[in-house]
């Protein structure tokens, strides 16, 4: 008669925390008629959530939106990243922060929430891994949760010990003199002409950067930047 969504029930799991959320988040959507059902009954004795009771819960299930979102992205993503992980972690603790219209009880649970996430991937190594593989993730070329200082730090990181010494080590073996020197003394046939030597990924990725007489350092630093 409310014509509200017909749904089917929902059973609370104790390793999934995503049923007792939406367990809550059903009850609120037909609040109206579960009222309703109770207060036709014979029975009065049956006790429904009060006034207070459904502000509180109303209040929990806004907190934990953030959390539900996660766990679905998470979930039903084909290839999950680690990329993710601080931008999410990030996200999670800002929606976390306390303001003046919080209720105790809202208060009580974001800083429960925040104290248990805060501890979680604070390793500095782990940190710094984390922030390359988000950095190297085209939709987070500018990681929004680094400042502007950490994030020119990351990319110096990536640049210099992982790209730039790679390119000077494949300068540096198609100038060996023995390579150049066994390439003039055998016959210019398929049959002995030595395979092309394997790149790495990244090698073939940075590629179109390291043309020949490009050796100056500061110039190929400035490449990578633009790139």
């Amino acid at each position: 008669m409310l014509h509200l969504p017909k749904h089917r029930l929902i059973n609370d799991v104790a390793t999934r925390w995503n049923s007792s959320y939406e367990m809550v988040e059903q009850y609120l959507e037909q609040q109206s008629a579960v009222y309703s059902a109770l207060s036709a009954l014979k029975n009065k004795d049956i006790a429904n959530l009060t006034d207070q009771e459904v502000r509180v819960t109303e209040n929990v299930i806004e907190i934990m939106k953030p959390l539900k979102t996660v766990t679905t992205i998470l979930s039903t993503e084909t290839a999950p990243s680690v990329f993710m992980i601080l931008p999410l972690k990030t996200m999670i603790l800002k929606s976390m922060e306390q303001n003046d219209e919080d209720t105790p009880t809202v208060r009580e649970l974001k800083h429960a929430i925040r104290e248990n996430l805060q501890k979680r991937y604070s390793d500095a190594g782990l940190q710094d891994f984390l922030h390359k593989c988000t950095a190297l993730d085209p939709r987070f070329k500018t990681p929004p949760h680094l400042d502007r200082a950490s994030h020119l730090r990351i990319y110096e990181d990536l640049i210099i010990p992982e790209v730039l010494s790679r390119a000077e080590n494949v300068e540096t073996t198609e100038a060996s003199p023995a390579t150049t020197s066994q390439a003039t003394s055998l016959p210019a046939t398929a049959e002995s002409a030595p395979p092309p030597p394997k790149r790495s990924a990244m090698e073939e990725l940075f590629s179109p950067l390291f043309k020949p007489g490009q050796s100056n350092q500061p110039d190929l630093k400035q490449q990578l930047k633009d790139e």
